[in-house]
């Protein structure tokens, strides 16, 4: 712990920012959502006046049933309450009504079905309470395209402190499962996500990612497990100071550190980020930093580029990949709308990566693609105990390809990423 109770990592990170510890208290007041039980129904009012009911030292009851979703929740301002979830919400399928209606999340354009926030929140589901986002019609209409404008987070941790979310489940959200924005000091723990598509198809349930934090500080997840279509855990615009630990991933893409570097001009940093002990199956990587490049096209959320900051401090250690791609990655090539190239324009800072002690099988040629811009290229780039074997022959996979990375340590540089075909 450094000055004022802040978590300071040294090297390497040495353990949690924040973890609940004590009882939680008894509450003054308690309030129970009556369900309505009509699938055609909207049991959102009765949520809302739960929570205004309960908002200061409450304790708010969902029993087990199932309450059905049609419109909008914004439940932020709490303070001192506890959330208990026994059954399930389901939100509607009305799709036009979201697209209209689904509240901004103040990054990329982003918006989310449910805003919930304060402080001395414990928000728990005894491992069955569950969060349905109908999404099969999400993915279904979205056909695979990326950041439909107006398809809606499940759920949005926003301006939140000193709080614990627990033992709850996510099934078929409408897009990204969970984002903490402006928050710190929270513990997220015992989370399960499963957001697969009934087809199986690659990207058609893409942006299902499972948790992203923006403007987060002293974050923790522990345990884990994710299953979708895109990132499993990332960390965005101004994260510091994040613990994840004994998570598994299926599917998806892994850790992603990023995308940043997305608005022209801002100064973004991604920084002291430690994620141990994570076994991933049939997930396309380990982890990696994605930057936007230097040229600006377009506008959140499929355009950008042009930012500044740095994303450092990151370190990944005791990693199980089962039939990954390869297990790490660093690529400052992100753009859209059919832009190519310009991966040697940003001039966003990667340095302090330590990736390693990893074991598994992963079906490419190289352990790791590192293509860093000429504009400003990565430091201090370490990569130690990378066992890992090719799926099927068994064969030790060596390869390391590498533009402009100065100062590594724990590995050779096998190709260059400028002639091969890096992942962007």
């Amino acid at each position: 712990m450094g000055e004022n109770g802040c978590w300071r990592p040294s090297e390497p990170n040495d353990g949690p920012p924040y973890s609940h510890t004590g009882k939680w208290p008894s509450r003054s007041r308690k309030c129970t959502v009556k369900a309505g039980n009509d699938p055609k129904g909207d049991d959102a009012p009765a949520i809302l006046k739960a929570f205004r009911d309960c908002k200061e030292d409450g304790h708010i009851v969902f029993d087990d049933t199932t309450y059905y979703i049609g419109t909008v929740m914004n439940t932020t301002g709490l303070r001192d309450v506890d959330i208990e979830l026994k059954g399930t919400m389901l939100w509607s399928t009305d799709i036009q009504y979201w697209l209209g209606a689904s509240l901004p999340v103040g990054f990329q354009n982003q918006s989310s079905a449910w805003h919930l926030g304060g402080e001395g929140i414990h928000f728990y589901g005894h491992g069955k309470g569950t969060l349905d986002g109908n999404g099969q019609v999400w993915y279904d209409y979205n056909r695979g395209q990326s950041n439909l404008h107006g398809r809606p987070h499940a759920i949005t941790i926003t301006e939140t402190k000193n709080s614990v979310i627990e033992g709850l489940r996510f099934v078929k959200s409408q897009m990204w499962t969970m984002t903490v924005a402006r928050s710190e000091k929270l513990l997220l723990q015992d989370i399960y996500v499963n957001n697969t598509s009934e087809d199986r198809d690659f990207r058609s349930n893409v942006n299902t990612d499972g948790v992203d934090t923006v403007y987060a500080n002293n974050i923790t997840f522990l345990r884990w497990t994710v299953d979708c279509g895109d990132d499993s855990i990332s960390m965005k615009q101004n994260s510091t100071n994040i613990y994840i630990a004994n998570s598994t991933f299926h599917n998806g893409i892994g850790f992603a550190m990023g995308s940043i570097g997305q608005y022209p001009g801002q100064i973004e940093v991604i920084e002291n980020v430690t994620a141990e002990n994570i076994i991933t199956h049939n997930s396309r990587m380990g982890g990696r930093v994605k930057t936007w490049t230097g040229l600006n096209t377009g506008y959140p959320p499929n355009g950008g580029g042009g930012g500044f900051g740095y994303a450092k401090n990151i370190t990944f250690r005791d990693f199980q990949l089962n039939n990954a791609q390869q297990a790490w990655a660093i690529t400052q090539c992100t753009s859209y709308n059919g832009v190519q190239g310009g991966c040697d324009t940003s001039r966003f800072k990667i340095e302090g990566m330590h990736w390693g002690n990893t074991t598994g099988t992963i079906t490419g040629e190289n352990v790791a693609t590192l293509h860093c811009s000429a504009s400003n290229p990565c430091e201090d780039i370490k990569m130690t105990g990378n066992e890992l074997v090719r799926v099927g022959s068994g064969e030790a996979v060596k390869g390391f390809l590498c533009s402009n990375v100065d100062g590594q340590a724990g590995f050779e540089c096998t190709g260059d990423c400028d002639r091969n075909r890096c992942p962007h």
